[in-house]
């Protein structure tokens, strides 16, 4: 083999030992002179940057999907029921309060119709204990006192005819018994003595007798009742007296705040009825998208069910709504940038598909890492506005800004060679010598750097170069060391 027969031979192999110690000897040349100062002439082919005035701007990139930061699962209220009807479909845009489904609401109207009855019946009596009797009441309430004087006057006058009419009869069967009497002691003082009629004297007196006892008996009675009748008479009068001086009277504050209660009872139960009625229509909490509709007509609402998330993971319910108030893009950055990026930063979403932008904001930077191919990353969700045309799943460009400073002393951040804690720029006179300054830098951005101290606006900064020789392989730096990227503060 050519190759090794050469790297064998003595005189070659002390040759390539002389190539490698020349190179050495030229890398240690290029450090030292990266940071020394001194006057040394400049190369006529280098390139040079200007140090000005402008805006220095930081950002970290990274890429994701387009997905909705809320899905909600929507489902009835209360106890549901049978599904009456549905108004939507997956896919439909929706605005908030919007109907979504219905179920049969027959028995929630009948509750309410009756609820708004108790109301009126409730404000009714209120308006009466507040008010007092209406001509009505008052009228009704002399209308009693009338008719129970009258029966009064009813009743004194049937006992009236019934002492009559005892006393009459007393009188009557007394004369009766008398001549009864009269009859039985002629009969016995007749001579000679018929027996015939002192036995029929004798049975007509007790006939006599026994009629004036059986009808003083029934008299008697009678006016008892009458006695009974004419008190009860009293006691109606008495008592329809009594209420009408009762109402007569005003409200007492107990009995209004009474019927008070009584009337915000009823709203409540009017108000109830009323919600119950509501939820027998199923509405979309916000605006946005009909994602699924888990639920057929004449199936239980109650079959599908779920609840609201605030990510947007799967979620279940009647109804699945994705919310059409912001969209958000979450993307991996590197732990090499992450320190760099805070909740809320702006960022710039560009849809790769057609390049549209949307702005946005660093909505949360996650706490913990993932590692994909060695690589340590962090999740940053950027929260963005809807746009027009915009779909869920896009794949988007993140650009977030982490820095900017506007009208600050800026050089091209290829212009510095850094070298452990040391920053160097090389300045190139008029005369075409060139100085190496050491610089202090503050915000290190994407293409430009801002400088703190050790150059001035208008210097030429000569671009470090690099050049290769021959074909040894070896590469050597032509101005300096490493090129400061952009990232941040340091």
């Amino acid at each position: 083999m050519p190759v090794l027969s050469r790297l064998r031979h003595p005189g070659r192999a002390a040759l390539l030992n002389g190539v490698l110690v020349l190179a050495l000897a030229l890398v240690g040349l290029m450090t030292y002179r990266a940071v020394a100062v001194g006057r040394t002439p400049s190369a006529t082919a280098s390139r040079t940057t200007t140090v000005d005035t402008g805006t220095v701007t930081a950002t970290v990139t990274s890429s994701g999907n387009i997905e909705a930061d809320r899905t909600l699962a929507v489902d009835f209220e209360g106890s549901g029921g049978t599904v009456k009807a549905i108004y939507v479909k997956p896919g439909d845009e929706v605005r908030r309060g919007q109907r979504l489904a219905t179920v049969l609401d027959t028995s929630a109207r009948q509750g309410l119709a009756s609820a708004r009855v108790q109301l009126e019946s409730a404000e009714a009596s209120y308006d009466s204990a507040v008010q007092g009797q209406t001509p009505a009441q008052r009228s009704a309430d002399e209308e009693s006192v009338s008719g129970s004087q009258v029966s009064l006057r009813g009743a004194e006058l049937a006992l009236t005819q019934a002492r009559q009419s005892a006393a009459l009869d007393r009188r009557q069967r007394g004369a009766a018994v008398t001549a009864a009497e009269r009859t039985l002691r002629q009969a016995r003082s007749a001579q000679p003595v018929d027996h015939t009629a002192v036995q029929s004297a004798r049975s007509a007196l007790a006939t006599a007798r026994q009629t004036r006892a059986s009808t003083s008996l029934a008299d008697r009675h009678q006016v008892q009742s009458q006695e009974q009748a004419l008190a009860s008479a009293r006691q109606q009068l008495a008592s329809a007296k009594a209420t009408v001086a009762v109402n007569e009277q005003p409200a007492t504050s107990s009995a209004v705040a009474q019927a008070q209660a009584q009337v915000d009872s009823a709203r409540i139960g009017v108000e109830q009825a009323r919600s119950t009625l509501d939820e027998a229509t199923l509405r979309a909490p916000e605006a946005g998208r009909v994602a699924a509709v888990n639920g057929t007509v004449g199936q239980s609402s109650t079959s599908s069910s779920g609840s609201s998330s605030d990510s947007s993971s799967t979620a279940t319910g009647f109804v699945t709504l994705v919310s059409a108030r912001t969209l958000e893009v979450t993307a991996d950055v590197a732990e090499a940038d992450i320190n760099d990026v805070k909740v809320g930063q702006p960022a710039t979403v560009t849809i790769s598909a057609d390049d549209k932008e949307l702005k946005g904001t660093v909505a949360e930077v996650a706490d913990t890492s993932t590692v994909t191919n060695n690589v340590v990353e962090y999740a940053v969700t950027v929260r963005v506005d809807r746009g027009k045309g915009v779909k869920l799943g896009q794949t988007a460009q993140l650009v977030i800004t982490t820095g900017a400073k506007q009208s600050v002393l800026r050089v091209s951040s290829s212009a510095l060679t850094t070298i452990g804690n040391t920053t160097t720029a090389t300045v190139r006179a008029a005369d075409g010598t060139t100085t190496t300054r050491q610089v202090t830098t503050g915000l290190e951005g994407d293409s430009f750097t801002e400088i703190l101290s050790g150059l001035q606006a208008g210097d030429v900064v000569v671009l470090p170069r690099t050049s290769t020789t021959g074909s040894t392989g070896f590469s050597f730096p032509a101005g300096g060391g490493a090129v400061v990227g952009g990232g941040g503060f340091r």
